[in-house]
């Protein structure tokens, strides 16, 4: 009999005798790792949100580590074009994904992707929350959330709201209300939430979801209703949670993270989430992330696993009843 020992059985045998002489540890997460340089693939185009905190974090990852983190930017499609080139890079954990819960709760959902959420793909952080605020424009004659409900019901369908798109959190906040609070809202989506913003402030349309309206509360020239959620927004202590105003439980949210390939080794996630949350506990790092808008957090992989898992179901079920699911 003949053996034929192929270049792709003698890597496996490799891999094996080396995890074994390891203790059954992976051969990547020990004191070690990372001892190479790190790429980090930004789904989006560069001056964004998701650029500033990759830039923020990959300098300190770098600091911290001695290797240096690229940034190779992928965007397109909302990015699930990054999302979809990322998932065929070897899961060794010297590749990252910037990401946010959309990746989990709404494109594997809306657009042809070449991941399961959860299956494929993790997340190993949570970076912070950008709070989705209701507001509208100052002609609507409402101040509260209870009032907002009672005007929208009298008013069935004249009320409108602006988002950045069909699929967007700002979107499925709206049909997330409409079906919470038993209303009827009219959508129109604009090209990116500036332009929708713009289009409540002049009335075109009426209500917005979104961290971006803060200021224009601020300024008065939007009028605050409430924050998604459970918690208010230390930005607008005043604003009441939509908790507060009588809607419980889930709500749409937004928060950014960063993703791995799930069948990454454990010791490797585990490893990437102590290093990443020993930057993100940085005091100045903090500071910074909060001038960008967001409020930033602490997790372990099962607290932001969860986070993912909950917001899949959740975003899910409004996509489905809002029928923008497709077949993946």
């Amino acid at each position: 009999m003949t053996f034929s020992l192929t270049r792709r059985t003698f890597l496996a045998a490799t891999a094996l005798v080396s995890a074994s002489a390891l203790g059954g540890r992976s051969a990547f997460a020990d004191d070690t790792f990372p001892s190479r340089k790190i790429d980090y693939i930004i789904p989006y185009n560069a001056g964004g949100m998701s650029d500033n905190l990759s830039r923020l974090i990959g300098e300190r990852l770098t600091a911290a580590t001695g290797q240096q983190v690229i940034n190779d930017y992928k965007p397109g499609a909302g990015g699930a074009i990054g999302a979809n080139y990322f998932i065929g890079t070897p899961a060794d954990g010297y590749t990252l994904l910037q990401s946010t819960n959309s990746f989990y709760g709404i494109i594997p959902f809306v657009t042809k992707v070449q991941y399961k959420p959860l299956t494929d793909l993790v997340p190993l952080v949570l970076i912070g929350d950008a709070p989705m605020v209701i507001a509208v424009n100052p002609a609507v004659p409402v101040k509260s959330l209870p009032e907002l409900i009672a005007y929208a019901k009298e008013n069935p369908g004249k009320l409108a709201y602006g988002t950045a798109g069909k699929g967007t959190v700002g979107h499925l906040s709206g049909e997330w209300l409409q079906k919470a609070a038993g209303i009827e809202l009219l959508h129109i989506p604009y090209n990116g939430a500036p332009a929708a913003l713009q289009a409540v402030l002049g009335n075109e349309a009426q209500v917005f979801f979104g961290p971006e309206a803060a200021q224009h509360i601020t300024a008065g020239t939007l009028t605050g209703i409430a924050v998604l959620g459970d918690k208010r927004w230390d930005k607008l202590p005043d604003l009441q949670s939509t908790a507060e105003g009588g809607l419980t439980g889930w709500a749409p949210r937004s928060w950014h993270t960063i993703s791995i390939q799930a069948s990454v080794p454990d010791d490797v996630k585990q490893k990437l989430n102590s290093l990443i949350n020993s930057v993100l506990e940085q005091p100045d790092v903090r500071e910074k992330i909060i001038s960008f808008g967001l409020i930033p957090g602490i997790e372990t992989l099962e607290q932001v696993a969860q986070r993912a898992k909950d917001d899949a179901e959740q975003f899910g079920g409004l996509i489905r009843d809002a029928g923008l699911a497709i077949a993946n």
